[in-house]
């Protein structure tokens, strides 16, 4: 019991085993290191400023807004992103909104083009029918700037963007959460901006914004705004149209090679949730000047990308220069059962020049939609100059050429059917073609064909 003196027998016992009695010789243990950020920009953290650097390991730079040597020490937010604060039944948040003409040029197209924009080549671009109605003047672009790239419900949205038309300009609003206990009501006046619009429109929405916006008002009791189906997600309809040219389909990737827009002093997405923790930190709000920009940027292309991605499908020659677009056009023509459009996509995919690769895909599609609509012509020639390439490179052109003249052909050259069937058969047997179904399919498929016509002509 505490107070009374040790077993003289049982200290010996433990001095034998190495233990000793008291506190005196033990040394403090040195403080963990913490595995996260358990206070935001903690400057001596692994989550502090030397810590984030970018993919190339150097340290980010300086962009507008950020703090000077000549600079107060703490500029809100009030002061260094123009706006005003707005108040609701939950609360208050702040809003800041930009206005742009709609004559004005962005990113290669006037802002009201959007306006002008075919949504039914949109809703066939996209493979989604109930969006051919959809009506961009009463829809709302959204973006939104978060503390984490991995969505869950612990990621804040701290800056949602609504970008909407308004006569005759479009307006960005921007509602900011200074701190957590604004988000109520961040998340109500966003819900009040967007009442009335009758759809959606976003960049990579349907997985990652949209979810976390659902989320966020879940878990507020507050009904969740815009929960249609009327959503144009731009992500994968670009991705359809570019991805077979571009390395990268994010969003400043088509930017850079579609558009023809270069940001200046644009800050990267993964550096976003760090200025919010060091604003949350230190209450200096200059280094979010530039995550405002970037918002605005990103919704403003998004207003282009959509009058763009309409023409592209309506009108590509006035849209598309790369042989490879070209070519993913056929294709999503194709899906849509729209023949004579991927006839003339096929041409002029090769009129722009093509990898062998992509010259085999598009003369097999041309010969392919030719076929579809009974343009024997078109297919015959494109099926007679494969099989006559040297060396041939497919199969199917054989076994299209002797299926023709065995079926199609008035009258019908059974002779001609089984020289391209036998010819088509040795070069599989020799070695010189692999078909895509496998040698021994090919061969069977063959040697029936042949059989039959031999049979015919006997």
């Amino acid at each position: 019991m505490a107070g009374q003196p040790l077993n003289p027998r049982l200290l010996d016992r433990l001095a034998h085993l190495g233990v000793a009695v008291g506190t005196a010789a033990i040394t403090p243990p040195t403080p963990p290191v913490p595995d996260g950020p358990t206070v935001p920009g903690d400057p001596d953290g692994p989550y502090g400023p030397a810590a984030w650097v970018g993919p190339t390991g150097v340290a980010p730079p300086r962009s507008p807004g950020d703090p000077g040597e000549d600079s107060p020490a703490v500029l809100p937010i009030e002061s260094a992103v123009p706006g005003q604060v707005v108040e609701n039944g939950h609360g208050r948040c702040y809003v800041s909104t930009v206005r742009r003409a709609a004559d004005e040029i962005h990113a290669g197209e006037r802002v009201a083009a959007a306006l002008d924009a075919c949504t039914a080549s949109l809703a066939s671009l996209t493979n989604r029918p109930d969006l051919a109605d959809l009506d961009l003047a009463r829809t709302a672009f959204i973006d939104t700037e978060t503390t984490g790239l991995h969505g869950g419900t612990g990621t804040y949205a701290f800056l949602i963007g609504v970008g909407r038309f308004v006569g005759a300009t479009f307006e960005v609003r921007q509602f900011f959460m200074r701190h957590p206990g604004e988000e109520r009501a961040q998340l109500a006046a966003v819900a009040d901006a967007v009442a009335g619009c009758g759809g959606l429109v976003t960049f990579n929405g349907r997985t990652f914004d949209v979810p976390l916006l659902s989320s966020r008002y879940t878990l507020h009791k507050l009904p969740v705004p815009l929960a249609t189906d009327r959503h144009l997600d731009l992500l994968p309809p670009a991705r359809r149209l570019w991805q077979r040219r571009l390395p990268s389909c994010a969003l400043t990737s088509l930017e850079h090679h579609v558009l023809g827009l270069e940001r200046a002093d644009d800050v990267p997405g993964w550096l976003i949730p760090y200025r919010y923790f060091t604003y949350q930190r230190d209450g200096d709000a200059r280094p979010l000047v530039g995550v405002f920009h970037h918002n605005a940027l990103d919704i403003l292309t998004m207003v282009s990308l959509v009058a763009r991605l309409a023409r592209a499908y309506r009108d590509p020659a006035a849209a598309l220069h790369h042989g490879r677009d070209w070519l993913s056009l056929a294709r999503i023509y194709a899906a849509a059962g729209d023949w004579e459009r991927v006839v003339a996509a096929c041409a002029d995919a090769l009129d722009r020049g093509l990898a062998p690769d992509d010259a085999d895909e598009a003369l097999h599609q041309l010969a392919w939609a030719a076929k579809r609509r009974c343009d024997w012509p078109r297919a015959l020639a494109v099926w007679a100059d494969l099989a006559d390439a040297d060396p041939p490179r497919r199969l199917y052109p054989f076994e299209e050429l002797a299926k023709y003249w065995e079926h199609h052909a008035a009258p019908p050259d059974l002779a001609q059917a089984l020289a391209y069937a036998e010819n088509g058969r040795d070069l599989v047997a020799g070695g010189a073609l692999r078909p895509r179904r496998g040698r021994r399919a090919a061969l069977a498929d063959l040697d029936h064909r042949i059989a039959r016509l031999r049979r015919r002509i006997g």
